[in-house]
């Protein structure tokens, strides 16, 4: 698995956790309980996403073009094409 798919899947499932979240706060205790453990799955979906992502600022000077036109940082060689990343 590249690092690219698991933060995709990670961000898919924290979307997920959102929208339950969104669902049993329109409801009672039982609900709440669920929506608390939904908030902790979120926190550590987060945390993982921190220990994934490589802490590179990708610098101008190492960002590269694929030869589809993706582009990557050489230092790290993240996909940098990917709009959860900001290419500031």
């Amino acid at each position: 698995m590249t690092v690219k798919k698991a933060i995709e899947m990670i961000e898919n499932l924290r979307r997920c956790e959102e929208e339950a979240i969104k669902i049993f706060s329109e409801n009672g205790e039982i609900e709440a309980k669920v929506r608390s453990i939904s908030l902790g799955k979120i926190r550590y979906l987060e945390n993982i996403l921190r220990e994934i992502q490589p802490k590179c600022k990708h610098p101008k000077k190492m960002r590269d073009k694929t030869a589809d036109g993706q582009w990557y940082c050489m230092n790290c060689n993240l996909d940098l094409s990917n709009p959860f990343f900001n290419l500031s």
